[in-house]
């Protein structure tokens, strides 16, 4: 029997369950999961031996500003001390500090970061993300191009899924809102949303009724994070009156089924 040298069995591996088995897999997919020993390994495949050692489907990371890696000594510590400090009671503060990293964005400045923190995930087991990029008025375009030349260049080794992210809001950054259509446009997936940074109640509940319509009218989704907020509840209630959502990783993730027939 001859097989194609790509084939790869890792032998004596520990499902979650408990279970020892040898990973089968062919053509990059699992083809099977008899216990340890109980199947021959195929002629020429690349047998790992795992040694009893766990072995699990890969990680998720479902929120990472991919843009953003290692940009911290562009701006020191001031900005990450307002954000975390005090229980981030002074974190809007710390985002208009951070704003100032983005004015020194260059594609040629973020995309060896981007790209590390992919290889990096990668080497641990982080093989899905969901990338979110600051666009708005200082960033422009700049980050989202970044993290899709990224995502291009790691596709079929690691899923990334960009966000079009407008960090400093669109009400409080008028022109914001073009920009995040300008991106799904050119390759982002996600609508984002930050509700909470908005300057009043007002302007929350129009940031969040101008997502949910930009999402139901591209059929895309939506990220919207609202757990940094100073008060938790700031940007939930608008939320709660006109979709359904689901609370993942403390950000809230909206779906637009009833959406759709609102708007």
């Amino acid at each position: 029997m001859t097989t194609d040298p790509a084939d790869l069995v890792v032998t004596g591996a520990r499902l979650r369950s408990g279970a020892v088995v040898d990973v089968h897999c062919a053509g990059g997919v699992v083809t099977a999961l008899p216990p340890a020993g109980a199947q021959p390994v195929p002629a020429g495949a690349v047998v790992v031996a795992a040694d009893g050692g766990l072995v699990t489907e890969p990680f998720v990371d479902a929120h990472l500003h991919l843009d953003k890696v290692r940009t911290l000594p562009w701006i020191g510590d001031a900005a990450l001390q307002a954000y975390t400090g005090d229980g981030m009671a002074d974190s809007a503060r710390g985002i208009d500090l951070a704003r100032a990293v983005k004015e020194q964005y260059t594609l040629e400045r973020l995309l060896p970061s981007v790209r590390q923190a992919l290889a990096d995930g990668e080497r641990h087991g982080v093989l899905h993300v969901q990338a979110f990029a600051d666009v708005d008025t200082a960033a422009g375009l700049v980050g989202v191009q970044a993290v899709l030349a990224a995502r291009e260049e790691f596709r079929g080794r690691v899923d990334v899924s960009v966000v079009a992210f407008p960090q400093d809001g669109v009400l409080r950054d008028p022109g914001a809102a073009e920009l995040v259509e300008e991106a799904l446009a050119t390759g982002a997936d996600v609508v984002g949303g930050i509700p909470w940074i908005e300057e009043s109640a007002a302007d929350q509940e129009a940031h969040v009724e101008w997502a949910c319509a930009l999402a139901a009218r591209l059929g895309r989704p939506v990220a919207m994070l609202t757990d940094d907020a100073p008060d938790p509840e700031i940007g939930r209630a608008p939320v709660r009156e006109t979709v359904e959502v689901s609370v993942v990783c403390g950000s809230l993730i909206i779906t637009l089924d009833d959406w759709s027939e609102k708007s």
